[in-house]
């Protein structure tokens, strides 16, 4: 005999496939058979492990040589091979069930749970087929065997669920009876609860029964599954229209005192039970629900976060309902003992202190304890890091305390709070709020004195930091001259320009127009303009500026002359206009005619033409023609010129001022001035157009 092998070629632009053998007798088919079996042996014996061949081999005797007892034989050795290779023993049982060896599959099943007694997967595969065949006591009996080696949930699951669909509801509790006793946990009283519901709940007793238990088991163990049963059995209690049955278990389930829960579960048992009195409940009940449930969801911020101060606010805020004074005052210790970790004043250290004060005024006030409260005020000023930041809330707090708690020496004591309050700014600067409450409190003592050493030490704390003194040097100011001490004010400002000249005090200290400025409202007031001359000139001396040449012969303008002064004085008015008259006007032009002079001096353009722009100005509103005429020959006029840059011949504009014939030079015969002969070109120009 010859084999023959047909070869089917394909068009190379479709797939190519196998070359197909057809065997003609018995002896080509034996030979193909040794041929194969050799083939799968070779691989086998190159590498055992290679579990998919042996499955190959096997699915290949029994599809090809419909050989069983060959298939076993290798499916035994590769059981050898690795005992607990799962797919191994599936397989093997497949291949006996689909070619139906029930009995070979019942044998390799106990072999397998026997020697794989851990893996569900083997104990699953055996429940199925006994109960396909429809052999149940045999699958109880399975069931029974498999839950001798303590398994995980499912199997349990899996025999209740067997029971189930058989209706046998005697079975089903025996085993959760069982299934409890092995994990006594709240997720597997919720599948009792709900087969219960589901199936037997005509049965009240027995249901009520299950719930009970379930309470009774899980209760001081903090099971998460806890609130959910109890959700339940009220909504189970309600439909049975038990509504004293539901208010006794809700009373008995918010006594704090009986039970240890956990925050998360009090405020999930406290929903809950809100849930249901917004059925049930009456104005009180549902009232105080939505209290716990708020007291719990603010506990439960708390332990999350020991530093959230407005869940710490509110909570307190619950607490204090119930007047119990030592309750409070745990929770306020409690509060004060979550120290921020921030090395800055932020919003968090701005609400704890906010508590602290909080807790002094509650042993003040309400508990009448001032000794509690005075210690609360000074551990508060024990913990704020005073090295980096302060809080004037506290030390104002504290004074306010001595103030009003000590009639005989509160006073003394309110000073001394104050001086430490002072003294902690020689390490972090000037607290604003605590000066002006010390300096409003002594003004109201008429202690003068007091009230300027607190100002001084302002300035010296605002200078020793390099902060802005402005304002300190405004409001001292103020303060002088309400009390009419105009020789202080002089000196305060004379302080204050020496201050400014000093090169050790930075230049962020002090605003210099600004005190100058007031400088100058202070001297009008007390009309004397001889000082503000002064100020003027030594502005503009150090800070020569157009724009101060400009304020300083405007000032001259506003100054009054002797008999208007008189004339003022004699009447009974209370406001004072100055009317600009020759003096003020001739005074005004000699501040202008310096500021040119100066900046021709300094060959400073633009300086010059603004000021001459503004003496124009003022000419038109208080000169006459003469005066007007003899600025306007001082206008400067935009002339043209040519200049090379770079080798680049280019045009350029420039301001010219016209010649003043008191700086002209006189001509001499050998040199004829060029001025002349220009100007002479311009007139001739001008009358050609």
């Amino acid at each position: 005999m010859e084999t023959k092998h047909q070869l089917i070629f394909e068009d190379t632009t479709t797939k190519l496939s196998r070359p197909k053998q057809t065997i003609q007798d018995l002896d080509e088919l034996y030979l193909n058979q040794q041929t194969k079996r050799k083939e799968f042996e070779q691989q086998l014996n190159k590498n055992r492990l290679n579990y998919g061949q042996w499955l190959r081999y096997a699915r290949w005797e029994l599809d090809h040589n419909h050989d069983f007892a060959r298939a076993r034989s290798i499916m035994e050795r590769a059981l050898d091979v690795d005992i607990e290779h799962i797919p191994f023993w599936t397989q093997y049982i497949q291949f006996e069930l689909i070619h139906k060896n029930v009995n070979h599959a019942r044998n390799l099943l106990e072999r397998a749970t026997s020697a794989l007694p851990k893996v569900n997967k083997l104990w699953f595969l055996y429940v199925q087929t006994e109960e396909m065949l429809k052999n149940y006591q045999m699958v109880r009996q399975i069931f029974e065997k498999w839950l001798t080696w303590h398994p995980d949930e499912s199997a349990w699951d899996a025999y209740i669920y067997f029971e189930t669909r058989y209706d046998e509801v005697d079975n089903v509790r025996d085993i959760y009876q069982r299934y409890i006793q092995e994990y006594s946990q709240g997720e597997v009283w919720l599948k009792w609860i709900n087969y219960e519901l589901q199936n037997n709940e005509k049965d009240i007793e027995h249901v009520r029964a299950v719930f009970e238990s379930a309470v009774d088991s899980i209760l001081e163990r903090n099971d998460e599954k806890f609130p959910e049963i109890v959700a339940q059995w009220l909504s189970w209690e309600v439909k049975c229209m038990e509504y004293d049955r539901v208010k006794m278990i809700r009373k008995l389930l918010l006594d704090e005192t009986r039970f240890s829960l956990t925050t998360k579960i009090q405020s999930a048992l406290y929903d809950a039970i809100s849930e249901i009195e917004r059925q049930v409940g009456d104005k009180n009940s549902i009232e105080e629900s939505i209290t716990l449930q708020r007291k719990a969801r603010y506990k439960q911020d708390i332990e999350d976060d020991s530093t959230n101060y407005d869940s710490w606010w509110s909570y307190i805020d619950i607490v204090e309902q119930n007047r119990e004074r030592d309750a409070v005052r745990q929770v306020f210790k409690d509060a004060c003992r979550s120290i921020p970790q921030d090395t800055y004043k932020s919003n968090k250290w701005r609400k704890f202190v906010m508590l602290w004060i909080r807790y002094a005024f509650w042993e003040e006030f309400d508990n009448n304890d001032t000794e509690a409260a005075k210690v609360v005020w000074n551990e508060c000023l024990s913990v704020i890091p005073h090295k980096q930041f302060t809080s004037g809330k506290v030390w104002i707090g504290l004074a306010e305390f001595e103030l009003r708690n000590d009639v005989d020496d509160g006073l003394t004591k309110f000073r001394k709070v104050m001086g430490r309050a002072l003294g902690q700014m020689n390490k972090i600067g000037p607290k604003k709020n605590i000066l002006n409450y010390y300096i409003a409190t002594e003004k109201k003592l008429a202690e003068w004195d007091r009230v300027r050493q607190i100002y001084q030490k302002w300035l010296e704390c605002a200078l020793m930091f390099e902060q802005s003194c402005n304002v300190i040097v405004k409001e001292y100011l103020e303060f002088e001259s309400s009390l009419g001490e105009t020789g202080r004010c002089e000196f305060i400002f004379k302080i204050v320009n020496e201050l400014m000249k000093n090169e050790d005090v930075s230049g962020a200290c002090f605003d210099q127009r600004e005190i100058f400025d007031m400088a100058v409202a202070f001297y009008t007031d007390e009309m004397k303009y001889d000082e503000i001359r002064k100020l003027y000139r030594d502005l503009v001396t150090t800070n020569p500026s157009a724009d101060n040449w400009v304020s300083f012969a405007l000032f001259e303008s506003t100054i009054p002359t002797v008999d208007q002064l008189e004339t003022f004085l004699q009447s009974n008015k209370d406001t004072f206009e100055v009317e600009v008259g020759d003096e003020q006007i001739g005074k005004t032009r000699d501040v202008f005619k310096e500021a040119e002079s100066y900046f021709k001096k300094s060959n400073d353009t633009d300086g010059r033409k603004f000021i001459l722009e503004a003496w124009k100005l003022y000419e038109l509103t208080n000169g006459d023609e003469e005066s007007v005429e003899v600025v306007n020959g001082k206008q400067p006029k935009r002339v043209k010129k040519r200049r090379t840059v770079d080798g680049i011949e280019e045009e350029y504009f420039e301001w010219e001022f016209p010649v003043d014939p008191t700086d002209q030079e006189p001509p001499t015969q050998t040199a004829p001035s060029i001025n002349k002969f220009l100007a002479n070109a311009r007139k001739w120009a001008e009358s050609n157009h």
